[in-house]
């Protein structure tokens, strides 16, 4: 895909070999779906990528909205709270908390805003269905860029086999004709 989410270049499936080798090289055909090839390939690499880093994040920011209900819950009856909360990458501490009335998030880069536990709860539903939405469109992309690779690997086993036919049915027929030489010198 190019920035702006579009297939840079879409498969052609071959459906006539010999008609679309017309006027062309073959060496020049199978260079070229081997480029498109190695495109698609490499997009599946970043679009696999991308998949697994949405992946990680899904059950980070649902974990994060799960506290941030918790938190309004308690909150609202006025009940005390005991909280684990990461100091640092492995290191938690425990704290009890009570009517809290805002929370502090990671937005990412080193950043940590303070929101309301409502916004709180607002962005991260938002940010939630933002994760499960770009999961379901990188899946759907994934489909397309396999279905492409599939197109490109029957074209390029077409384009093969054609050189390959021809170039059998060119020394066949270059054995018939030494064969027909050959006969019509005894003869």
């Amino acid at each position: 895909m190019d920035q702006s989410g579009q297939f840079v270049q879409k498969a052609e499936f071959i459906d006539d070999v010999a008609k679309f080798m017309q006027g062309k090289s073959v060496d020049t055909v199978l260079e070229g779906l081997n480029e498109q090839h190695r495109k698609f390939k490499l997009l599946e690499g970043q679009m696999m990528q991308r998949k697994a880093r949405l992946m990680t994040k899904l059950p980070e920011i649902q974990k994060a909205l799960d506290i941030v209900k918790a938190m309004i819950a308690k909150s609202s009856s006025g009940d005390e709270m005991v909280i684990d909360f990461e100091l640092a990458e492995s290191v938690y501490a425990k704290t009890k908390v009570k009517n809290v009335k805002t929370v502090n998030l990671w937005l990412g880069a080193d950043v940590m805003v303070e929101y309301s536990l409502e916004e709180a709860k607002e962005l991260l539903e938002s940010n939630l269905g933002n994760c499960k939405s770009n999961i379901t469109t990188t899946d759907d992309d994934l489909g397309l860029i396999k279905d492409n690779l599939t197109t490109l690997e029957v074209s390029l086993s077409r384009v093969w086999n054609y050189d390959v036919g021809g170039g059998a049915r060119l020394a066949l027929r270059a054995r018939h004709d030494e064969s027909m030489q050959q006969h019509q010198a005894v003869s």
